[in-house]
């Protein structure tokens, strides 16, 4: 048969040379790494344009978005799903449904976000203007800090649990600050620390874990819970949602291709084999267990799969928690360097002390002070950057098409050269969000059980069609081509923009030779786009 080879070393031979390309492929992505940290402690990008030449590969983004969709917090959400009262089937059904929901939003955000190689603080600044991206930059400030609080607060439970060492408040006060350390070396700091650190082994133990239990207690899957917690259907959802979203996709997929199908493995991969399976993982062992304690259930988990290596077990856990503040970290941090980055005396050090001192006081606050904390910052999380990024995509998507709008984003502009504001981005941004917020339970005071159905969706759908709404009634009543750009906040650097067009310019489509940049834009910008 032609093809076939009779040598019978040949299987032996094809072992040996796949061995050496996979030993070359991590030998040469750790020198890339190596050769970028200091460029990227210098400049990570977080005030202009990631070029082109700069992108990532998409393995990189497999490993680093696994690692922020697979760890401990992740099994804390199948424990939720469980006390909830939800079958394992139900659980896998009810996280699947709002993975989907998740997906829908973050494939466009993505494909934002490598069309323009802009950080979402930096894309507001373009669309929204001055105001709004103040606005949005602080809701990318609130969240993600939020979130840091909650991660490092889950990360002493499970210490508490293991060891049972207490101190828990002071401990997660301080734990929240020091999970700033890997964001002192920017984007190739928190991808070097996430790929070959954190997911191979959280991802290995997870697997067994829930292999053994489909195994050894099959009979126990079947179980009915009981719901303790008296969250309902849509709850779960939002939770969930919450959990899987980040906000920020723009920010760490401008070093990804600009196209839009090309995220699709890394998103499948993370959240198929990294958040479901480690919710699935969460539902078992709360099942096994037999309780509602988190720290009770990691220790119970630790007998089961890892053979009581507490020490294993707490090295995992506080490596998987450390990895997923990155995250969250690095998208406050660039809403920091947005506001403050262009100033000469400014460095991107003082953003990441200051954001290490807010997420310190969230841990306190998240965890001992606000009520169902991390129930409101999720919920926080899912509905208000979203709505901001769906805007965005409206308006450099969907705009030039529907009305002749082009926006250029080749070109940061400076806080001098932005506008005051784009006014029905900002008033369409706040009627959802504050729908998002009263829908999703997030006021103080508030009924805690109140979920209108799946409102983060709701509020993203709201900002989108209210945008079209408010450019369409802008574009009637606005006489003149200035006025009408003046109102939708163009910036000094794209003002002279011909209206009507339909060309959607970024720097992808510039390279692409698709559309042509506006000639003083194109001759005052710098390499890099600040």
């Amino acid at each position: 048969m032609a093809g076939t080879s009779n040598d019978p070393h040949s299987g032996e031979h094809g072992a040996e040379h796949l061995a050496h390309e996979v030993e070359d492929y991590f030998a040469s992505d750790l020198e890339i790494e190596r050769e970028t940290l200091q460029a990227s402690i210098q400049h990570d990008y977080s005030t202009g344009i990631v070029p082109l030449n700069k992108r990532r590969p998409i393995t990189h983004f497999i490993a680093l978005w696994t690692t922020f969709a697979a760890g401990f917090s992740f099994l804390f959400v199948g424990t939720e799903i469980h006390d909830a009262g939800f079958t394992l089937p139900g659980t896998i059904g009810v996280t699947a449904l709002a993975l989907g929901i998740y997906f829908a939003y973050a494939i466009f955000a993505a494909y934002l976000g490598s069309r323009t190689g802009m950080t979402m603080p930096l894309l507001t600044r373009s669309i929204f203007g001055v105001t709004g991206s103040y606005i949005v930059s602080a809701m990318l400030i609130i969240g993600p800090l939020g979130w840091v609080g909650f991660q490092g607060g889950l990360m002493v439970q499970i210490w508490n649990g293991l060891y049972g060492w207490g101190a828990v408040e002071l401990l997660t006060i301080v734990m929240c600050g020091v999970m700033i350390f890997n964001n002192l070396f920017g984007f190739t700091g928190i991808s070097t620390f996430a790929r070959y650190i954190v997911t191979p082994l959280i991802m290995l133990w997870v697997a067994y874990m829930v292999i053994r239990g489909l195994i050894d207690h099959s009979a126990m899957l079947g179980h009915h819970p009981k719901n303790v917690t008296g969250l309902t259907f849509w709850q779960i959802v939002g939770t969930v949602l919450g959990f899987a979203m980040w906000g920020n996709e723009p920010d760490i997929w401008r070093y990804g291709k600009p196209k839009f199908s090309w995220p699709i493995p890394a998103f499948a991969f993370a959240l198929a084999v990294g958040f479901l399976l480690f919710t699935i993982g969460g539902w078992m062992m709360a099942q096994f267990a037999g309780s509602t304690d988190f720290g009770t259930v990691v220790r119970y988990s630790t007998h089961f799969s890892l053979f009581g290596a507490f020490w294993l077990a707490w090295i995992l856990a506080t490596i998987s928690q450390f990895a997923i503040n990155d995250g969250n970290y690095y998208e406050a941090i660039n809403a920091f360097q947005n506001i403050f980055g262009n100033w000469k005396v400014w460095k991107r050090l003082y953003s990441c002390f200051i954001c290490a001192c807010i997420g310190a006081l969230a841990g306190y606050l998240v965890n001992y002070v606000i009520t169902n904390g991390f129930l409101k910052v999720a919920a926080f999380l899912a509905v208000t950057a979203p709505c901001a990024t769906t805007i965005m995509v409206v308006d450099h998507f969907a705009l030039p098409r529907l009305f002749g709008i082009s926006r250029p984003l080749i070109r940061v502009p400076k806080w001098r050269e932005a506008s005051i504001g784009n006014w029905p981005a900002i008033v369409a941004l706040g009627i959802s969000v504050f729908y998002g917020a009263w829908a999703t339970g997030i006021f103080p005071g508030e009924n805690p059980n109140r979920y209108w159905g799946p409102g983060p969706l709701e509020a993203w759908v709201m900002a989108a069609v209210l945008y079209i709404v408010f450019v369409a009634i802008s574009r009637a009543a606005v006489p003149g081509a200035q006025a009408l750009k003046a109102l939708l906040g163009f910036s000094k650097v794209v003002e002279d923009t011909p209206l009507p067009s339909s060309a959607v310019v970024d720097i992808s489509t510039v390279a692409e030779g698709t559309a042509r940049p506006p000639a003083p834009a194109m001759a005052g910008a710098a390499p890099d786009g600040s």
